[in-house]
């Protein structure tokens, strides 16, 4: 018998739980949802061996089975989350900018002029506006706010 297998026949159905609890540890230490789902598998594993007696070759087995299906359960509850707030734009300035009310600093003319935002002079395109009418930024093209008159 193996090194491996004396463990898991010493230890039993509990080997699971402790290694379950081990990867969680360490998913505490090395955050990013990978090794919780190895924990899970883990557990449950552990769980089903204490109900029925396995061979350790059918609960190594039994593992992968359900790491692999853990995981692609995770991915799909945190794929679906990510997507549930697309509002959510942090990192990307100017789309955070888009229902904000601005003044033309320079005429629109031929779809192309100025507003200032804060201290900041942007580019913005557009239907032909003299300067100094109030505008809607309603998009974002190109690095450039798209206006429309208010």
């Amino acid at each position: 018998m193996g090194f491996f297998a004396k463990i898991i026949d010493i230890l039993g159905p509990w080997n699971w739980w402790v290694l379950g609890l081990l990867l969680a540890a360490v998913e505490v230490f090395a955050p990013g949802s990978f090794f919780l789902w190895f924990a899970i598998a883990a557990i449950l594993v552990g769980a089903i061996a204490l109900t029925f007696a396995l061979s350790w070759q059918v609960q190594v087995v039994l593992f992968v089975v359900l790491s692999i299906a853990s995981v692609l359960i995770g991915r799909r509850i945190y794929g679906q989350a990510n997507r549930a707030e697309p509002e959510q734009r942090l990192n990307e300035r100017l789309v955070r900018q888009i229902g904000r009310a601005a003044v033309l600093d320079t005429p629109l003319q031929n779809g192309d002029g100025h507003i200032r935002l804060d201290d900041t002079l942007w580019r913005v395109e557009g239907p032909d506006l003299a300067a100094g009418t109030a505008v809607t930024i309603t998009a974002v093209r190109d690095g450039r706010f798209v206006v429309a008159p208010r």
